[in-house]
């Protein structure tokens, strides 16, 4: 697929998506288009307090951001949410992690992307928190479109 047949038909999902929140098309467009031209959204991760995943964070902070990589997965069979996007990093040593899941909201837009067989990137930006008065971990990502 070219690119800007790619970049298209990202640009006709999503607004499809937020017109169905909006009701109004052009709006729908041209807010698409916004999020396509700045091609990055930064999103924190949610879930990152289920299980170990604290662990799996306090881990990561010992390691630079551009050591870390980032595969969004579809996750349709989801229970809680049709439209679930997991999070998953890998350390280049090896280390593998399931860190969470892309925040309801963004998932809502990026799942019929993602559907159509788009392969979204992204990069982690850094664990955030575990400072005093703060334990609990969370994790920053930057969604390439």
């Amino acid at each position: 697929m070219t690119q800007i047949t790619k970049i298209r038909k990202s640009v006709a999902t999503l607004a499809n998506r937020i017109n169905k929140k909006i009701n109004d098309l052009s709006t729908s467009f041209h807010r698409a288009w916004q999020i396509v031209k700045g091609r990055l959204l930064i999103s924190r991760v949610n879930g990152v307090t289920y299980g170990t995943r604290q662990r799996a964070l306090r881990k990561l902070e010992k390691y630079s951001a551009n050591m870390i990589n980032v595969t969004l997965e579809r996750e349709a069979g989801n229970t809680y949410d049709a439209n679930a996007i997991r999070v998953l990093v890998n350390v280049k040593n090896g280390e593998k992690y399931h860190l969470g899941f892309i925040p309801k909201d963004l998932a809502d837009l990026l799942a019929p992307i993602m559907d159509k067989g788009i392969q979204l990137a992204a990069r982690f930006k850094g664990v955030t928190g575990g400072y005093e008065g703060r334990e609990n971990r969370g994790a920053l990502i930057a969604i390439e479109l």
